[in-house]
């Protein structure tokens, strides 16, 4: 009966744990875990000497309790709570068979009989296994937040029906009381296939919602780069303005100016030496204030429209400064743009000195890249999203090869060997991503679509992703064979990016 009431401790106990790691969300109290302890080995010893001879009984109450606690302990939804708490039982029933089978494997090799190990101890070591076993899989980089998609609105209903699926079948493989060890084999391995099948479902829904979130976090940016946008066409409307008024002003001004001059022509001849020098100073006089009024004004313009936009971090816009004159030089149109907070909140993400070397790095190879293209332009972007430092370059040079992405971070690549490129700077990236844990975003355009071929984003998110969003996909797929990358097939975010080109064109 004790063997029984650790049993179900464990499962009921872990249960609420996996909820908290699943939902990735905090209890409501500081002191959770302990309550959890004593309340999950109360309930756990209640429900083994009321339905000692019911297995359903015990699995069914055991539920209902997991659920009526995180009711109590978490603020979601309770159809979330639902779904996330027959995630949570699922993990915690599964592990610990698995710890079972695990525990069985290893004293196979030995001489101890499995059946003549008192059984207490057995779920002691087996109780000791699953939590390892939870431990290391929300230690997994692609499992460690969780699920957090189940707790979206949006949550379809056959995921409910999976995980009841799952349950029921736990039940109804691990009810029937059998001493046959290959039965009981049997029921494990459809205990693992069951495992299996739900990481892979998890890793895909994660995937899912990962590709979600950049979607959501292209379609911010390009409204910010809009609204920037609407900002400087409204800056070019004022001084379309106050040139439209000087020109209105000149239109009368200047026929003016000339009948006076042809008027001073015509009877300076005639007039007194005196008087025609006194009038020929006033017309020159009147002229000269007019042309420093003009000449103040657009050179008031031009300065307005040819500011330098300043990070105050004075490396980063020397390295801009830099950048953009061998841009130049190259005949490249080099644009770049800054949010306002760069100098106070830089340090918080990356050193200055790392920031200033991924920065040149990236800027590099777009220039070089831009060079070998008819098309040649720049734009670099830095900035927050989502309370995230990130680095936007976008270019309008060749596009990387698949053996550039194949070998990233691995041997040093490079396609531009005769115009000065190393592939070092690519192996440097690749120790400041691992350092940082910096996501690498590379979007690859449909050719004819964009001024823009590609975009690299830098986003500092701490996940350490490598991906690849392009409309060439499938070729890239075929021939990248790399664990740590992810290539999606491009969207264009349609309604967006013609707001945009709109936009571009009224600037």
């Amino acid at each position: 009966m004790f063997a029984m009431t650790i049993r179900y401790f464990s499962i009921i106990f872990y249960s609420i744990y996996c909820y908290f790691k699943i939902t990735n969300t905090k209890p409501r109290h500081s002191q959770h875990y302990i309550l959890a302890l004593i309340i999950s080995f109360a309930a756990s010893l209640f429900f083994t000497s009321l339905f000692s001879n019911s297995f359903f009984l015990r699995i069914l109450f055991s539920f209902i309790f997991i659920f009526a606690y995180i009711i109590t302990n978490s603020n979601e939804l309770l159809y979330r709570k639902f779904i996330a708490s027959l995630a949570a039982f699922s993990t915690s029933y599964i592990t610990l068979s698995l710890a079972s089978f695990i525990l069985s494997v290893l004293l196979a090799p030995t001489s101890i009989n499995i059946f003549e190990i008192p059984e207490i101890y057995y779920i002691l070591l087996s109780s000791i296994i699953q939590s390892i076993l939870i431990f290391f899989l929300f230690k997994i980089n692609r499992l460690k937040n969780g699920m957090p998609f189940l707790l979206k609105n949006n949550m379809p209903t056959y995921i409910l029906t999976s995980y009841i699926i799952i349950i029921l079948g736990i039940i109804l493989i691990c009810g029937i009381k059998t001493t046959n060890f290959n039965k009981q084999l049997n029921s494990l391995l459809f205990m693992l296939f069951l495992a299996i099948a739900l990481l892979i479902w998890w890793r895909r829904k994660l995937t899912q919602s990962y590709v979600e979130k950049l979607r959501v976090s292209e379609v911010e940016t390009l409204y910010k780069e809009i609204s920037d946008r609407d900002l400087e066409i409204e800056k070019l409307h004022a001084h379309n303005e106050e040139l439209g008024q000087i020109i209105h002003k000149d239109n009368k001004l200047i026929p003016a100016m000339e009948l006076a001059v042809r008027s001073y022509l015509q009877t300076a001849a005639l007039m007194e030496p005196e008087k025609a020098k006194q009038m020929g100073t006033e017309l020159l006089a009147k002229l000269e204030r007019m042309s420093a009024d003009r000449a103040g004004i657009v050179k008031t313009y031009k300065e307005n429209n040819t500011f330098r936009q300043r990070t105050g971090v004075s490396s980063i816009d020397a390295i801009v400064d830099f950048m953009e004159n061998k841009a130049s030089n190259l005949g490249i149109e080099y644009k770049y743009q800054f949010d306002k907070g760069i100098k106070e909140k830089l340090c918080a993400y990356i050193s200055e000195d790392d920031f200033m070397h991924l920065l040149s790095e990236i800027n590099d190879n777009a220039i070089i890249a831009a060079s070998y293209s008819e098309k040649k332009d720049i734009h670099v972007h830095i900035g927050f999203i989502q309370n995230m430092l990130y680095i936007d370059i976008l270019d309008s040079g060749i596009p990387f090869t698949p053996e550039t992405y194949q070998n990233f971070g691995t041997l040093q690549h490079t396609t531009h060997g005769d115009h000065g490129g190393s592939g070092i700077g690519l192996m440097d990236l690749a120790k400041l991503k691992k350092q940082y844990k910096f996501s690498l975003q590379i979007y690859e355009y449909p050719p004819d679509e964009s001024i823009y071929t590609k975009k690299i984003r830098l986003l500092f998110d701490k996940k350490n992703h490598y991906l690849i969003q392009s409309y060439r996909a499938r070729e890239i797929r075929s021939t990248v064979m790399r664990n740590d990358l992810h290539v999606l097939q491009y969207v264009e975010t349609e309604k967006i990016t013609t707001l945009l080109e709109e936009k571009s064109k009224q600037a």
